[in-house]
């Protein structure tokens, strides 16, 4: 009776040293979280890729003093067609109704080879693979000139399961590839232009500029990637069907309607936008077109360059997010930015889409100018739309 006695009168002295034990624990566990989120901004988020900056510009051959481009001729074969994809031939049509077309190659600037090199992906399921594509290209006399700079269109490089990043033909002597695929590791001034990835339908829906009440901070609605252990699979941790909304499309019980995806892009302060099974998205076009501040996600380490970083300066629109490791801090810093400075971000958005990325001919025309100042910046050309 008295052991009994002994024993309860120690219950109140050990529950005390448990709630000592229990505070001590989350003390310590708020220390690792509040150490963890004072640095996230330095060490996890960025503003976004800076402006690039090519100050070294480029010279047409032959003395031209005024930017234009040509599209090579097939003498050998000049009713044959290389031409597979849709976007490949908008982007052909762009050029050719553009002010930069010349019709005489004497007097261009830079060459295209109609040789459809969008998509360079063996296993595409579209049809639009060249096969035999060096031959293709050897038809065109201006491919082979040394002195002649092409000017290359890629979206797709690789298959599964590498998807490597090169393309898999030999490239000319001298070329500008405009490519979806470009990072601060492998970028160069001289040879490269940032290029988005689009669909053939883009844009898929009408642009509306009416005032949208926005009650979702975060959102993604697409595929996980489960089958390459894709760092998508770990967004279904942040769902709350609240706030933050994630949908996964891969079960066939999940609605994959357009109309949704679009109003929940629409409702949304922030939405996801990871990387593919390749560097970019159709994704990052989709948000910016309603509104919604893209956060960019990445397997890679590898720095991503956002489209047409050589005009744009996105770190007034977008978000990079570098470190898949402390996912679930994302909410808590995105509710740190202020509603008017998100609202900033927002307005950004919108007004770089219609800018430049309102249509596939809009695209084109851009990514003309662009290699119009990189190449003649003491003869200005104007972009006309």
């Amino acid at each position: 009776m008295i052991r009994s006695l002994l024993l309860f009168s120690n219950i109140p002295q050990r529950f005390a040293f448990l709630a000592i034990i229990c505070v001590l624990i989350c003390f310590v566990q708020l220390a690792l979280i509040f150490q963890l989120f004072s640095s996230i901004d330095a060490s996890h988020f960025s503003s976004s890729s800076p402006l690039l900056n090519c100050e070294q510009k480029l010279r047409c051959s032959n003395n031209i003093t005024r930017f234009s481009i040509h599209i090579d001729q097939n003498i050998q074969y000049p009713n044959v067609t290389y031409v597979r994809s849709p976007v490949f031939a908008i982007i052909l049509e762009t050029i050719r109704n553009s002010s930069y077309y010349t019709n005489d190659s004497n007097l261009a600037c830079i060459y295209i080879a109609p040789v459809d090199t969008i998509d360079r992906d063996r296993r595409s399921k579209n049809g639009y693979y060249v096969y035999f594509i060096e031959q293709r290209l050897n038809f065109f006399s201006e491919w082979s000139d040394p002195n002649k700079i092409h000017l290359i269109f890629n979206h797709y490089t690789g298959t599964w399961p590498s998807y490597r990043r090169t393309l898999d033909f030999t490239l000319p002597s001298r070329y500008i590839l405009a490519s979806t695929s470009l990072t601060y590791t492998n970028y160069n001034c001289s040879l490269h232009l940032t290029f988005p990835l689009f669909h053939s339908d883009y844009p898929f829906h009408s642009f509306s500029s009416s005032s949208i009440s926005r009650t979702i901070l975060l959102s993604f609605k697409g595929k996980s990637y489960e089958d390459v252990q894709h760092h998508r699979t770990f967004f279904r941790h942040l769902n709350n069907n609240h706030d933050i909304i994630v949908k996964y499309t891969d079960n066939e019980t999940i609605s994959n309607d357009k109309n949704e995806y679009i109003q929940l892009l629409k409702q949304s302060h922030f939405c996801l936008v990871p990387t593919g099974r390749r560097l970019y998205s159709y994704r990052f076009l989709e948000v910016l077109q309603y509104g919604c501040i893209p956060v960019i996600t990445s397997n890679d380490d590898e720095s991503i360059i956002l489209p047409f970083s050589e005009i744009i300066d996105w770190s007034k629109s977008a978000i990079i997010y570098s470190n898949v490791s402390s996912f679930s801090l994302l909410p808590a810093y995105l509710r740190t930015i202020d509603p008017n400075a998100r609202h900033a971000m927002q307005r950004e958005c919108t007004k770089i889409w219609l800018k430049y990325f309102s249509s596939i001919e809009r695209i084109v025309l851009t990514t003309l100018q662009i290699l119009n100042d990189r190449f003649m910046s003491s003869f200005s050309f104007p972009i006309v739309y």
